[in-house]
């Protein structure tokens, strides 16, 4: 028989050659928890999770890891896209940008 239900706080995904690619886990600082994919060099690529105020986010990375993009919803419930430069300056766009 199958069991039908896997418990626990962290669960990692790895490739034939045991790089780390993915961690479900979660986050004790923040409370939350999150979906990390990683690409063959270690480096975070995407996260996907739940905001420190509660609304779910995903966050794209560059090469080195670095924010470059993060689609959020905010509490209001209108959805946000965030832009990152590599001065980690910021671009806002939601719905009433035109």
């Amino acid at each position: 028989m199958v069991d039908k239900i896997v418990r626990t706080e962290r669960l990692e995904l790895v490739d034939r050659h045991g790089r780390l690619r993915a961690v479900l886990a979660y986050e004790e600082d923040s409370e939350h928890p999150s979906l990390t994919f990683l690409d063959a060099d270690g480096q975070t690529r995407v996260i996907v999770g739940i905001s420190w105020n509660q609304m779910p986010q995903i966050q794209l990375t560059a090469p080195d890891g670095t924010a470059r993009v993060a689609l959020v919803v905010r509490p209001d419930g209108m959805g946000m896209v965030v832009i990152m430069d590599e001065q980690q300056r910021s671009k806002t766009m939601t719905p009433t940008d035109t």
